[in-house]
């Protein structure tokens, strides 16, 4: 949001929780762009939006429960299913609020319907997992916070959730899992993931998932990570 403020000569205000990595709060003030902490615990980052929004008169961009959000995230299936060169059998996908899930979930219902869509979780934010096994929404009890700062959202949003509800099912990953996920990715794919960004290659690596014989696509998405954590992780000094 700081960077599409700059292109266009706007200004920029991130709610953002009090537990984000540094380097994320450092993104935005790199492009230009404001920052207002906030507790997740004890706050509500809506509201406290809402009365930005209103005090200055600005566009409220929320973070997943938007239409143009869902709609813009979708744009990752489509990139996947035509680059797949071959149908799908498969897609895994983390989730926080399930802005991109749901978006996800919309193409691959018109484009691939064939295709079973699951979304993972933190063990410990398995929002997601309990709607769907209570058939409606429903959050979270609060807990120990989670490396996959990205994934921390109390319960699914009032658009994304019936949307989402048709997903194929859902899987919990640990905060260890994710760490070996995103040493495997640093060390045989080249790539810098965030906690939040590694689960669906968690699921794989840990075969919660059956693969084998069945053309899998996941999504790896976001890459700030907070350079002493990851260091921890890649040199295998992380205890979760």
């Amino acid at each position: 949001v700081a960077a599409a403020a700059a292109l266009v000569g706007a200004s920029a205000l991130i709610v953002m929780p009090s537990d984000s990595p540094r380097v994320k709060v450092d993104g935005v003030i790199a492009f230009g762009g404001e920052v207002r902490m906030y507790d997740r615990w004890t706050e509500s980052r809506e509201a406290i939006g809402a009365a930005i929004a209103a005090e200055r008169n600005a566009v409220l961009v929320p973070p997943f429960d938007d239409p143009f959000v869902i709609e813009g995230q979708g744009t990752v299936a489509l990139e996947i299913l035509d680059q797949a060169d071959a149908p799908l059998d498969q897609l895994l996908c983390g989730a926080s609020g399930g802005g991109l899930m749901a978006g996800i979930n919309l193409v691959m219902a018109e484009r691939s319907p064939a295709t079973s869509v699951l979304v993972v979780e933190p063990e410990a934010f398995d929002d997601t997992a309990r709607s769907l096994d209570a058939g409606e929404r429903v959050g979270h009890p609060r807990g120990a916070p989670s490396i996959c700062d990205a994934l921390m959202a109390p319960m699914p949003g009032e658009l994304t959730w019936p949307i989402n509800r048709r997903l194929a099912g859902a899987v919990a990953v640990s905060d260890a899992e994710v760490a070996e996920a995103m040493r495997f990715a640093f060390r045989h794919l080249k790539l810098v993931i965030e906690p939040g960004g590694a689960v669906s290659l968690a699921v794989l690596l840990t075969g919660k998932v059956e693969a084998k014989g069945r053309t899998t696509a996941i999504v790896l998405s976001g890459g700030n990570v907070d350079p002493t954590l990851y260091a921890q992780i890649i040199e295998d000094r992380f205890a979760a």
